[in-house]
Formats: C-alpha cells, structure tokens, sequence
C-alpha cells in the first residue's frame, strides 16, 4: 500500500517539478553547456561524468535528511525493519521531489540528454543491490561505489551508526567529509523504532512530515520567536515618552 501511495504520488509530482525546472532554466536564459561540447565522448565516459556531480548533490541532499528539519520527509525510507531490495523504493513522495530537484539543475546545466536515461538506470539497479541483505564489500573500489555492508550500516538503529554513509553511489564523499563508517558487516537492528515511527501503518508514515514539522513549528515559536514577543511586551516604559 505504501509503495503505491509513493510511486502514484512521486511519479506525478516529481514529472511535474522536472517539466517546471526545464522551462524555467529555458525561460530564465541560465547559462549551459553547449550540447556540442560533448561530441566525440564515449557514452560509458559521458555516464560516468555525470553520476559526479549527480552523487554530489545527492550526498548533500541526504546529509540535509538527516538534520531535525530533514528527517521527518527522509524517515519513510528507515522505516523498514527487514531492509532488503524493496527498501530502495520506500521513499516518500516529498523527499523524491527534493532530492531531485537537487540533481537536475545540476544535470539539466551539464546537457547530456543521452546519459540521463543511463544514469538514471544505474541508480536504480544500484539502489536495489545496496539495500540486499548481503554481506559484500568492495575490497580497493570500497570509496568509489557503495556496498550493501557500507550501507546496512546506514540503515543501522544504532547511535553509533547515526547520520552515517550518505553516499548513496561514492563513499568517497564520506571519507572527505567525515561521515564514513564501516567497521565489517552490520548486526545491528534495523529501522527507526528508536524515533517512535513504526513501519506498520502505511497512512501514518505517510503524513508524519506533517505531523513532525508542525510539532518543529511549535516549538521554534515557543523556544525562539516567543519569547522576543514577551521581552518586548514586558519592557518598561520610556520614562521620556
């Protein structure tokens, strides 16, 4: 039901968010590649360019999930508890926009229609294979294209483990910015129990942004803008005036 609920409500909105950001780049005269630049390119070299940049974006994108802010969209995806291949297709329908509007300026700026359906492709095939339940790491390309042990741990419901292994393809952006963690195959729980969001209740997974950012809403007023109302309100008088 919830893999429904996501592809019905993703695929519709993220068409949309795609055509919007292609005619606004167009509509807006933003500066791109000429697509003849890359004549003469190999397609495997032209893929292989633009998964850089793509995985870059992603990386950040995903870091941004697993802030307080971020988290309520990205935690559909931890909800699983038996992470396998399927898990890779839990996403919620906000998060897919988000993080493809990450990518595709990015990719739209780059010109190179031919790779995208490729790309697009091996992130898929990929996004599978990493989440399977098998105890595979890649030796001396281990930086250079995710694991299934390098991201179990992501998945991992343990403190130790927590905001870990953003690279969804190149561990190599952990390595750089201090996020890598992979100490041998993960035992660990899986899920997001220990946020309270359970992975039963499809309807509930589904509007937990909302709850959650509503709940974030409150108490930003009530720890920070609330109490600039109540300091001024409790002012004394200019005695002048």
């Amino acid at each position: 039901m919830f893999l429904s609920m996501n592809i019905g409500a993703g695929v519709c909105f993220v068409n949309v968010i795609n055509a919007l950001l292609h005619v606004s780049y167009d509509a807006l005269h933003i500066p791109a590649l000429d697509p003849a630049f890359w004549d003469g390119w190999p397609l495997w070299l032209l893929c292989i360019v633009g998964i850089i940049p793509r995985d870059f974006a992603d990386y950040w994108s995903h870091r941004a999930m697993h802030t307080r802010w971020g988290w309520p969209t990205h935690a559909a995806h931890h909800t699983d508890t038996h992470v396998n291949a399927f898990t890779g297709l839990r996403v919620h329908a906000i998060e897919s926009i988000l993080m493809t509007m990450s990518y595709m300026i990015l990719l739209t700026w780059l010109q190179m229609p031919e790779a995208i359906p490729i790309i697009a492709a091996f992130y898929l095939v990929h996004g599978i294979y990493v989440h399977m339940d098998l105890e595979i790491d890649h030796g001396p390309f281990k930086y250079l294209i995710a694991s299934p042990i390098f991201h179990r741990w992501h998945h991992a419901d343990a403190p130790v483990a927590y905001g870990k292994n953003l690279g969804n393809i190149m561990p190599l952006w952990d390595r750089i910015f201090g996020t890598y963690y992979n100490p041998g195959p993960c035992r660990e729980q899986m899920g997001a129990l220990s946020s309270g969001l359970a992975d039963t209740n499809p309807f509930l997974i589904y509007i937990y942004p909302l709850q959650e950012w509503s709940r974030l809403l409150k108490e930003t007023w009530v720890e920070t803008v609330s109490p600039i109302f109540n300091k001024r309100q409790s002012a004394p008088n200019d005695p002048d005036q």
